[in-house]
């Protein structure tokens, strides 16, 4: 029995000894190293990095963990007791949970450090297809031109030394440091910032269309020059359709602008700040042709000046008004050359005026605020 346990021994010795100089062979580390390559029967490290020890403390820092969170829930629902057995049971769950948890956190360790590795394969395969381009073309490069003509006799001394090989400054840096990756096109950039007053904050941000760059899709302003924005002008085709102007730096438009063919068509504003429209004015041919407003707060509008577009200026030539707020006009003023000459009252408009003891109601301001940009 003795001498036959001598030899398996003998035999075991070099298989243990060799394995220690496997990575002394290799002079430069694996870009891609494979753990079922390098040792086919290192399950057992395998086996150890993917469940690592956990110290004591670390275990009783998550158990910490687990039981202040206990410590938490159970005070929320149970009171003093509640934290008190909230403390014990998320105790333990931290004990028994420990070695989960860390494991879970190691796993992911392993899984980003085999993207690690999987990133420096491909580089060094892409340096590796490089390196044999770079055969190819110094190979095809043409002779130099002492080489003499073909049927010639060839002189050992006329023909260069390095054909075939790339030149020396291209394989010293191919071997120091990865090629430099082709420079690309620089990307579109939709969006453009301006400094307008010179102060090194920016004024003016333009929205261009990634369909057609040369488009311009919107635009934010900071026109107090304080870098906040408080103006948005909207393009179609190019062309401006819409303001939205911040009158009130409340950080959200409070006035509205609307264009067709570069004239503006319609102004609304939010006076109230309330989210609803209280001032309206409607324009013709780039001219004020009626304007609408809730003068008593009623939420619709019970104010109707109307203006005659083929007169120079803004002249008045009728006014309605809603006396009850029901959204329907009660009195009617008509005007002359901007002079009041007539003015009409419904029964329902004459039965408010005699209960507000009113004989005349005055008109409101007609004029109107002029647009930017128009």
């Amino acid at each position: 029995m003795t001498w036959g346990c001598a030899p398996a021994a003998i035999q075991q010795a070099p298989v243990s000894a060799q394995q220690p100089r496997v990575p002394a062979q290799q002079p430069y580390p694996d870009p891609n190293p494979d753990p079922s390559v390098i040792n086919p029967n290192s399950s057992s490290s395998t086996t150890a990095q993917t469940q690592p020890q956990i110290s004591g403390s670390q275990r009783w820092q998550h158990a910490w963990g687990k039981a202040m969170e206990g410590l938490a829930l159970g005070g929320a629902v149970g009171g003093l007791y509640g934290a008190g057995g909230g403390l014990v049971i998320g105790l333990i769950a931290g004990l028994v949970t420990a070695e989960s948890h860390y494991g879970a956190i190691n796993s992911q360790i392993q899984s980003e450090q085999q993207k690690d590795r999987a990133l420096e394969a491909a580089i060094e395969q892409e340096l590796e297809r490089q390196r044999s381009l770079e055969g190819q073309i110094a190979q095809a490069s043409p002779p130099s031109a002492g080489t003499p003509a073909k049927g010639g006799p060839v002189s050992d001394v006329s023909q260069p030394q390095t054909q075939g090989k790339p030149p020396d400054n291209i394989a010293i840096a191919s071997r120091s440091k990865p090629a430099p990756p082709p420079v690309a096109p620089a990307p579109f950039k939709n969006v453009e910032v301006r400094d307008i007053n010179g102060d090194s904050v920016p004024d003016l941000w333009i929205y261009y269309n990634p369909q057609k760059p040369g488009e311009v899709l919107r635009q934010e302003e900071a026109s107090k020059g304080d870098g906040r924005v408080d103006t948005w002008s909207y393009f179609k085709d190019g062309k401006l359709v819409r303001r939205e102007v911040d009158t009130k730096a409340h950080g959200k438009p409070d006035t509205s602008f609307y264009y067709a063919n570069d004239q503006i068509v319609r102004e609304e504003r939010d006076e109230g700040g309330e989210g609803r429209v209280t001032y309206r004015a409607v324009y013709e041919n780039g001219r004020l042709a009626r304007l609408e407003k809730d003068v008593n707060g009623s939420g619709r509008m019970s104010l109707w000046v109307f203006y005659d577009t083929a007169k120079e200026g803004e002249v008045v030539s009728k006014e309605e008004r809603d006396l009850n707020g029901d959204g329907v006009a009660d009195l009617w003023s008509f005007y002359e050359n901007g002079r009041l000459v007539r003015r009409d009252v419904s029964a329902i408009g004459l039965e408010f005026l005699s209960k507000q003891e009113q004989i005349s109601v005055p008109t409101a301001d007609p004029k109107p605020i002029s647009a930017p940009g128009s």
